[in-house]
């Protein structure tokens, strides 16, 4: 096993060129799609035999997991000397972190159901598909491994939850978490704007997704305007996708119980 770049990060694997990455859907990356599948199925069937009492300390292990693997992540960024402003916590993901806290310790609130069905859960999964470090080792480095880890565990927590019945979903919360989005990144955006950076990746799009697509057709042609346009109809397109997905999964596999 090679550690010799375990501590490496993004932007020294750039700038000294280092050809240590790895490619989308390539067969590393998909190693760790197969492992996350395979977790979300064995954590949601054992979670559905759980007591209450049980699930709830589930669920609060799984938000302070993220909560301090973050703060672990950011700690060691500053130790190897990165510029912590590319790693603060402004991406969804990031703000995932807060929803699952929210949800975890206030269970009786209606609003986290619908954050996780529409926004954290299918960017977590995007971010998974279609993964922003791969110019990092794609096992033997901690900034990799975290990634990883960090958005399966956004996933199977919602699917744990959605699959036992404790999310409710309705068309309602399409539009309520897209209303959210809006609200949270216009101060992003501004932020992206004076630092040049790319939170919420609203600045540019992202190399090897979707939104890189929308930036080479849109951005291209008329700017950022144009850029934001698209990704926002992206955006409606995909929720509403989830929607029927979900719908259909409801009524097909998802206990009619438990419901809250």
């Amino acid at each position: 096993m090679d550690f010799s770049n375990f501590f490496l990060y993004t932007e020294k694997a750039v700038s000294e060129g280092l050809d240590v990455g790895f490619s989308l859907f390539g067969s590393g990356h998909i190693k760790w799609l197969v492992a996350t599948v395979v977790a979300a199925v064995l954590v949601t069937g054992k979670y559905a035999g759980f007591s209450e009492d049980r699930r709830t300390r589930t669920r609060k292990n799984m938000a302070l997991y993220l909560l301090f693997s973050e703060i672990a992540k950011d700690t060691m960024i500053v130790l190897v000397g990165a510029d912590i402003m590319g790693y603060l916590p402004l991406h969804l993901c990031s703000f995932a972190i807060f929803g699952l806290l929210v949800d975890a310790f206030n269970p009786e609130q209606k609003i986290t159901g619908s954050l996780l069905a529409y926004g954290f859960a299918p960017g977590a999964l995007s971010a998974l598909l279609f993964s922003n470090w791969t110019e990092l080792p794609v096992f033997m480095n901690a900034m990799s491994i975290h990634s990883f880890i960090f958005h399966a565990v956004i996933v199977i927590y919602f699917v744990m939850r959605f699959a036992n019945g404790e999310i409710e979903i309705t068309y309602s919360g399409v539009w309520k978490t897209l209303l959210a989005m809006i609200i949270v990144s216009i101060p992003v955006l501004i932020f992206d704007i004076v630092t040049d950076t790319n939170y919420l990746f609203l600045y540019k799009g992202q190399d090897g997704s979707p939104l890189e697509f929308i930036w080479d057709i849109l951005g291209v042609r008329f700017g950022l305007p144009g850029f934001l346009a698209g990704y926002f109809l992206l955006a409606i397109v995909v929720l509403h996708i989830c929607f029927v997905l979900y719908s259909y999964f409801s009524l097909a596999i998802r206990p009619k119980n438990n419901v809250n």
